[in-house]
């Protein structure tokens, strides 16, 4: 794609490719992050540092993205450097150095940060979550890196992923900015014409799960000073009819910030926390609802009984016709946000192929928006969400939270420093 954009002199280009997380071979989970981060480390004919000083004295930058499903990496200039920058980028994706000292460095890094994460309460309890939603390992949404599998990873399994899924196939490439569509036919689609299709990696796209019984996960942690809590169940995954209806609801539930039901009642009403929020995670079929907070250990028991609460009159009478006309005001705003700068164009058009929608979407998004009307996202709620088979998880100190959370089901217990 070629978007054509000349009130500034800047330049930016994306590549996307359909592989992610979700493709990590079991036992390797952190390969595809390993492999992006070593795709910027040079080029055949470059190496890291030569590559570097060749981006940092022209004043541009790359930036990378590894989801679940995709992976992204691009590059911002100023126009009249293109043709010098643009070659390296399109040589580092597609012929990457791929060095032995630098796979080391960025392995030590990657379970240097690892480390530091298993004392995140944040990153624990999320982690326990999203393996209890996925019932195990079996689901990819189930599987997270450890130091474990960081450590399995060689060059060479960095080098296979890099062949088998940094691939044309299926991938879209995005330039932006102060160029002529003479300029990008003769200079860069050549190179890109010359990218062909290579290796056998299968792309993995993840199925939606069903909502499971409820259940209640607690990690002990125990010098904590407050509990940390995720309260979720499955969701409709980006492609779902229902996927705009839900994401409206939770604008009333939990993520329109003080204006939300979550807000007003666990922090403004009675100060039992700093910030609560609930957030709808979707790939293109997998999704999921959750609802996080921290409170003191003393009090988990009773902010979660004010959650469950909250949750199940979200569940049984929806929102109403007032709420839902204040989110669709917000949603259609948020869209032109979304569309400032020439970073923010570029990732849309790629969230936009992502899914297989056309600019249609974004030219008729107020109008679908305002299409839908209250009984619609009522039904959708009750047709997706059961506050009887919420999985929670929580992280606190033992002694103090553990009888509390008895009282909301059958506790499975861990410490956190067990690997899932």
């Amino acid at each position: 794609m070629l978007i054509v954009h000349d009130e500034q002199d800047g330049l930016v280009c994306a590549l996307q490719i359909p592989s992610g997380r979700f493709c990590d071979p079991p036992g390797s989970e952190g390969c595809s992050e390993l492999c992006m981060g070593l795709i910027q480390k040079g080029t055949k004919g470059l190496s890291s540092e030569q590559l570097s000083d060749i981006f940092e004295h022209h004043g541009a930058s790359l930036f990378a993205e590894a989801g679940e499903e995709h992976l992204m990496i691009g590059v911002k200039m100023l126009s009249r450097f293109r043709e010098t920058l643009f070659p390296r980028f399109w040589e580092m994706v597609v012929a990457p150095r791929l060095d032995t000292a630098e796979f080391t460095r960025l392995q030590q890094e990657m379970i240097t940060a690892l480390k530091a994460e298993t004392n995140d309460p944040g990153t624990i309890v999320n982690r326990h979550f999203y393996h209890e939603l996925a019932g195990g390992t079996v689901h990819p949404a189930g599987r997270h890196h450890s130091v474990k599998s960081i450590k399995n990873l060689t060059l060479a399994s960095v080098e296979a992923y890099h062949h088998d899924y940094i691939n044309p196939a299926k991938s879209v490439f995005v330039c932006a900015g102060n160029v002529t569509r003479e300029w990008f036919e003769r200079f860069c689609l050549p190179l890109l014409e010359a990218w062909k299709p290579r290796g056998n990696g299968q792309l993995c796209d993840a199925p939606a799960v069903e909502n499971r019984p409820s259940a209640v996960r607690f990690i002990e942690k125990n010098d904590l000073t407050q509990v940390s809590m995720v309260i979720g169940q499955a969701a409709p995954g980006e492609l779902h009819g229902d996927r705009n209806r839900i994401a409206l609801a939770n604008y009333v539930l939990g993520a329109g910030n003080f204006s939300s039901r979550l807000m007003n009642r666990i922090r403004s009403s009675s100060g039992k926390t700093y910030s609560i929020s609930s957030h709808i995670t979707t790939e293109r079929h997998f999704g999921a609802l959750t609802i996080a907070t921290s409170t003191q250990n003393r009090q988990a028991g009773e902010v979660l009984k004010a959650i469950l609460e909250e949750y199940s009159r979200f569940c049984r009478e929806g929102i109403t016709a007032e709420e839902l006309e204040s989110v669709k005001r917000f949603a259609i705003g948020n869209m032109a946000f979304q569309l400032e700068g020439l970073t923010n164009l570029v990732e849309k058009m790629l969230w936009l192929s992502f899914y297989n929608r056309t600019v249609d979407y974004i030219e008729t998004f107020d109008e679908m928006i305002c299409s839908i009307d209250i009984d619609t996202v009522n039904e959708a709620i009750r047709r997706n969400f059961d506050p009887g088979r919420l999985i929670i998880a929580a992280v606190g100190r033992k002694k103090e939270v553990l009888a509390d959370l008895s009282a909301f089901g059958t506790l499975k217990c861990f410490h956190y420093r067990d690997v899932i």
